[in-house]
């Protein structure tokens, strides 16, 4: 049989069930919230933000109960290509909000979607830069090559450029009210870079202390991923 029940240790299961599958359950929630409101424009930007992540999650989930290696491997590629993905709609979602989609036409948001996009798919080709079997325990280990490819492809392309404009967006702003509404925007994204940032680590280091540690350290930064709705979306 493909699908089997694992057996998950405390650190896994945190991660996994509880995390990620509280994540996974608030992003889809915000961006059915979001779509209700407007289909169009800014509102569809930031919605397929949060779709990537549930979704991303979703796929993790299922993939942590097959023992398959192949299958296992794709989906948990796709898991992680659809996460990293959602990096760029917050960037775009941004420069939206910065500069307007009369400058920043369908056109540009497709290629900035595109290059980042086939980057990230460069991954793909990396040899063993990802071992994820029963040798694994089926815990995801990433090979340093990997780590650094990644790292440099988010935060060049994608990481970077969202806080630039965003701490710029945020110096443009007079009215106090919007200062304190785009701080919890801030506080949100910055959230999921951290989430980002940590994950990567714990799956080079496959440390099983690192991964318990970060798995409980990762549990409050659900709080400050809801601020992105919070700061901006409520009122899109």
């Amino acid at each position: 049989m493909f699908i089997l029940v694992q057996t998950f240790d405390i650190p896994r299961f945190i991660q996994i069930f509880v995390v990620q599958g509280l994540i996974g359950s608030v992003y889809l929630f915000v961006a059915f919230k979001i779509l209700r409101r407007e289909t169009k424009g800014i509102n569809f930007t930031l919605s397929v933000f949060y779709i990537c992540g549930g979704v991303g999650v979703i796929i993790n989930i299922i993939y942590a109960l097959i023992l398959n290696e192949t299958i296992v491997y794709i989906l948990y590629f796709l898991t992680y290509y659809i996460l990293c993905f959602s990096l760029i709609f917050l960037l775009t979602f941004v420069l939206l909000l910065l500069k307007s989609d009369k400058i920043i036409t369908i056109k540009i948001r497709f290629i900035i979607i595109f290059i980042f996009g086939a980057c990230i798919f460069g991954l793909w080709f990396i040899p063993n830069g990802i071992t994820i079997n029963e040798t694994t325990n089926w815990k995801p280990v990433w090979s340093w090559t990997f780590l650094i490819y990644s790292i440099i492809i988010c935060t060049f392309l994608a990481i970077g450029p969202t806080t630039y404009f965003s701490i710029r967006l945020y110096s443009k702003f007079e009215h106090q009210e919007l200062k304190k509404k785009w701080r919890y925007f801030l506080i949100g994204i910055f959230a999921y870079f951290f989430l980002y940032y940590g994950t990567s680590i714990s799956n080079t280091l496959a440390n099983q202390n690192f991964r318990l540690i970060w798995s409980i350290i990762s549990l409050p930064t659900l709080i400050s991923l809801y601020f992105i709705y919070h700061g901006v979306a409520k009122q899109l």
